[in-house]
């Protein structure tokens, strides 16, 4: 991809939020990134360990993503199989472009100074 092109993430960052993403979706996300390759049920059976949650709105979040760019759907199966179309890299440059540009104003020295440092 040209540096001019902005990614699907680049066009994402842009619509909703300084991350781009709910914290259900970011969750989504990782379950594909660690999978690599996912239908409903294997993200589903992955959350529940952690929440409730319905099988619906797994689908919803999955078909969500897709329609946003960050998953690609293959709908060859009966099941829908999902795969990233961004890594989990590119999504947290994204978040964190848009934290240097909207809350730094530009400046990265203290993100820097505090990723070598972290005050917990």
């Amino acid at each position: 991809m040209s540096e001019s092109t902005p990614s699907a993430w680049q066009r994402r960052e842009r619509s909703r939020d300084l991350t781009g993403l709910g914290w259900l979706e970011a969750d989504v996300l990782r379950v594909v990134w660690d999978k690599g390759e996912v239908t409903v049920r294997d993200v589903y059976e992955a959350l529940r360990e952690q929440r409730r949650i319905a099988y619906t709105t797994v689908m919803s979040v999955l078909r969500n993503l897709a329609a946003k760019g960050l998953l690609e759907q293959d709908r060859a199966k009966a099941a829908y199989v999902y795969r990233p179309k961004v890594t989990d890299e590119e999504v947290a440059r994204g978040i964190l472009d848009a934290l240097v540009d909207k809350i730094m104003g530009g400046r990265t020295e203290p993100l820097i100074d505090y990723l070598q440092h972290p005050r917990h």
